[in-house]
């Protein structure tokens, strides 16, 4: 853990095998991490700065997302082709739903009605009927969609797609793909700036940090990083 103002480790904390994706609830009072190699979710007190329970989900989790009212979490079971629905409260398995092959990343709709799964084996993005907790829908992308986004206006779904080299943008009416942008080599990590202006997308195989202008759905800049960028977050709606 870091404190974000010094920028020091002020605690390492023991969670599952390899862990992968991590996750803040909304009150920041815990922290959600996906252990690949467990099959389990670490909840963390960001109080005690220690795992408070463990969660047994599907195998291999790698995305997590957790609704705006800090109840409910959604974990992306790779190697299961589904998602586990937790109940924070409790800490327990409420749900399973069935989606497409190697689900890798999650996104709600602001209004929570909606959750898109990136489905990396095959190509497509899931739209989960969350109050059904059932697949309604399933969009075909580019090649590996992995990193996943919607804005605050709710009208897109960003995806971005590592064997294609590109991130589709999906319009939330039509559940069709409407823009394709080419960005760099091996996109992998995407985060959505707080106003929506902007999409910030790693990409791993040419270890650039290519930025989206969602007004024209193209690639407006590309700055150069360290070797094989993978995650992503936006602070402020400005830097990335």
């Amino acid at each position: 853990m870091i404190d974000a103002r010094t920028r020091t480790v002020i605690a390492t904390v023991a969670v599952g095998d390899e862990p992968s994706r991590v996750t803040v609830s909304p009150d920041n009072r815990n922290v959600y991490v996906a252990n690949v190699g467990s099959d389990d979710v670490s909840v963390i007190s960001t109080r005690t700065r220690a795992v408070t329970v463990t969660v047994a989900v599907g195998v291999a989790p790698l995305g997590v997302a957790v609704a705006s009212d800090g109840c409910t979490l959604y974990v992306a079971n790779a190697a299961s082709g589904t998602v586990s629905v937790v109940r924070t409260a409790t800490a327990t398995v409420t749900g399973t739903i069935p989606v497409g092959s190697g689900p890798t990343a999650l996104a709600l709709t602001p209004d929570g009605r909606r959750l898109y799964v990136s489905n990396l084996t095959s190509d497509d993005v899931s739209v989960v009927d969350v109050h059904d907790g059932v697949e309604s829908d399933r969009i075909p992308v580019g090649d590996q969609p992995a990193g996943i986004g919607v804005p605050p206006d709710g009208r897109q779904v960003y995806v971005a797609n590592i064997g294609s080299g590109t991130v589709s943008v999906i319009s939330t009416r039509s559940r069709t793909v409407t823009d394709t942008v080419a960005v760099g080599d091996g996109p992998n990590g995407l985060a959505v700036g707080r106003d929506g202006s902007r999409i910030h997308v790693s990409n791993f195989d040419s270890d650039t940090l290519s930025v989206i202008d969602t007004s024209t759905a193209r690639a407006t800049d590309t700055v150069a990083v360290g070797d094989g960028p993978t995650g992503m977050a936006a602070a402020h709606g400005k830097r990335a």
